[in-house]
């Protein structure tokens, strides 16, 4: 039987945002993180192994699934960060302040934008790589 490479804890992130690929490698920094399987919300074989998510979803927010297979989202996955690995409390002043929790609430919003005015953007680019498979109407 083949290894699944998707081992609990996942975090899916989209490997096409540089904000969300700077955050990757700040975690990956940390002691202790390297048990978290770093997970490209662009692997397709993600779906069907974890059917609870869609491409879709986590287009617009990040997900976590814990070791318990819970799946958490947005704002719910800093905070699970931050209770798993102790390293990470050093960014919870800006986790637990009201002003910290709006910044991340607007890093959220600006980046979930950010994706899809990409995403939209490239459906009219020649670069074949980057047309989503679910877009089977695009120069019809």
């Amino acid at each position: 039987m083949k290894q699944s490479h998707y081992k609990l804890p996942v975090l899916i992130y989209d490997e096409d945002c540089p904000l969300c690929v700077r955050f990757m490698q700040a975690l990956e920094s940390l002691p202790g993180t390297e048990d978290i399987t770093k997970i490209p919300l662009q692997d397709e074989n993600l779906y069907s192994h974890f059917t609870q998510i869609t491409i879709d979803d986590c287009y617009e927010e990040i997900h976590y699934i814990n070791e318990k297979g819970e799946i958490l989202k947005g704002n719910q996955v800093p905070e699970a960060l931050i209770n798993k690995f102790p390293a990470v409390k050093k960014f919870s002043w800006l986790i637990e302040s009201e002003m910290g929790q709006k910044a991340i609430d607007y890093f959220h919003h600006v980046a979930a934008n950010y994706r899809k005015k990409l995403k939209k953007g490239c459906t009219g680019c020649n670069n074949k790589k980057h047309h989503h498979k679910r877009s089977p109407d695009i120069g019809a």
